[in-house]
């Protein structure tokens, strides 16, 4: 395995993180501070590299464990946050210019859903002769990047077309769960 194939195995699984930060960015009602960005970026990069080397380290038995129940958890745990989004952008807002800021617990739980395939790739990888730093630099790099130009895309999609956004930014988290779901179950 070479720098190409670990860029592109880090960029697909990246590509899930990157539509539920859109959709998370949605969410946040006003101008986004750059630190925020960056600490939702680095928990969403965190955690798909705990996940990784958790599954590198895990081994093969703990992979069947958790493979059996994995896609059902990120599902719910996406679908059930998008339902909130969604439900959250037919309230009443105190003010217009009200800035409503996704919750550290919110956050957290997106990135764990989100990183969920990364421990079944790192388990994957161990078995082969894939090189671990170099997947796990490039890894840490592309869900960093893609959760950043994510979520500050999704803040200006946000700022810019206000509750659509928001509600879109939910369907679009119960699409990535069901997509995980189907995904896991062998349909898709």
């Amino acid at each position: 395995m070479n720098f190409l194939s670990a860029f592109i195995v880090a960029l697909g699984l990246s590509m899930d993180n990157f539509a539920v930060t859109i959709a998370s960015g949605c969410a946040e009602h006003g101008a986004v501070k750059h630190g925020r960005t960056l600490a939702v970026s680095f928990c969403f990069a965190l955690a798909h590299v705990l996940m990784f080397c958790a599954g590198w380290w895990g081994g093969r038995e703990l992979g069947r464990m958790i493979d059996r129940f994995d896609h059902w958890t990120a599902f719910f745990v996406l679908v059930l946050i998008g339902l909130k989004m969604i439900k959250e952008s037919f309230e009443k807002k105190q003010s217009p210019d009200l800035c409503r800021v996704l919750s550290f617990k919110t956050v957290l739980a997106l990135a764990i859903a989100t990183s969920l395939d990364a421990l079944l790739v790192g388990m994957a990888l161990s078995l082969s002769a894939a090189p671990f730093i170099l997947t796990l630099l490039c890894l840490a790099l592309c869900v960093f990047v893609t959760s950043y130009g994510g979520f500050f895309l999704g803040s200006i999609l946000g700022r810019r077309f206000g509750s659509l956004m928001e509600v879109l930014g939910g369907l679009a988290l119960m699409g990535v769960g069901t997509k995980v779901l189907l995904s896991g179950l062998g349909i898709w």
